[in-house]
């Protein structure tokens, strides 16, 4: 009988410490019709793209709440979005080096043609940085770049950045550059603080002190540390999506991931440290 409660023991403890280590999620799945898919907002607000406009509307489809868009031919096709501010709303189009800041209607507020600069260079990536400020990656220096946009100044740039960038993940007071090799962290200095070494990135994104990375099938995650670099939060995540997904956004706390006109929405028990 002792063995019989030993063994039964056992088993409880082994099944307790799988439970664990393994932090629950659960998933809701919504129909999109995009071409890409940007991101939501803090009011669950989706914005994707169509036909290479700009859409803005609610997470459920409520029809009494119209759809909002933004469209100009002339611009090219939309590479990004910086959606860190529903209120200034950044796109930019890679093809005609133009930035173009919308309010939360999506009305246009601003426009910045970096093809205008001087001396001329060519970016890759953009985000905001602040009020006046933005994260610009020089593809022909390979340079990261702090630029103020209303008095039309460089700030400050990063000595020459060796491994090829293939995504940019900003907030206010960091950027953080995927490449080949891992995820680089600067500050609003241009110094580099860190860097989590890593290959095989598919896709990733920053909220919150939060980095989630897509590695072929596994989903990490990290946390981002009083000084300054990335570290394994305790547990992956425990998720498996139907297909591989062409994005992947994070937001307080929610992953969504979609592909063929399906968004699906993890949500996890990780808890910040």
């Amino acid at each position: 009988m002792k063995l019989v409660f030993t063994l039964l023991g056992s088993l409880f403890f082994f099944a307790f410490a799988k439970a664990q280590s393994i932090p629950s999620t659960s998933t809701t799945a919504y129909s999109l019709q995009a071409d890409a898919f940007y991101g939501v907002d803090d009011f669950e607000n989706l914005y994707y793209g169509k036909d290479n406009v700009f859409y803005k509307s609610p997470i459920d489809g409520r029809a009494s709440v119209p759809k909002q868009q933004f469209y100009d031919v002339q611009l090219g096709d939309l590479t990004s979005v910086d959606l860190i501010n529903p209120l200034k709303i950044l796109l930019f189009y890679k093809d005609t080096q133009t930035i173009v800041l919308l309010d939360n209607r999506l009305n246009e507020t601003q426009r910045v043609e970096l093809n205008q600069l001087q001396p001329y260079r060519y970016f890759d990536f953009a985000g905001l940085a602040g009020e006046r400020r933005l994260w610009l990656y020089n593809l022909d220096q390979q340079r990261l770049e702090l630029y103020d946009y209303i008095n039309d100044k460089l700030v400050v740039s990063s000595p020459v950045i060796q491994n090829q960038v293939t995504q940019m993940l900003t907030d206010y007071n960091y950027c953080h550059l995927v490449s080949d090799k891992g995820v680089a962290s600067y500050n609003n200095y241009a110094s580099k603080t860190s860097e989590l070494k890593l290959d095989n990135i598919h896709l990733a994104d920053y909220d919150f002190e939060q980095l989630v990375v897509q590695q072929d099938d596994a989903f990490k995650i990290f946390k981002f540390t009083a000084d300054y670099k990335f570290t394994p939060m305790e547990n992956d995540l425990n998720i498996e999506p139907q297909e591989p997904p062409k994005s992947l956004y994070l937001k307080n706390g929610k992953l969504y991931l979609y592909s063929r006109a399906r968004l699906s929405v993890f949500t996890t028990n990780q808890k910040k440290n």
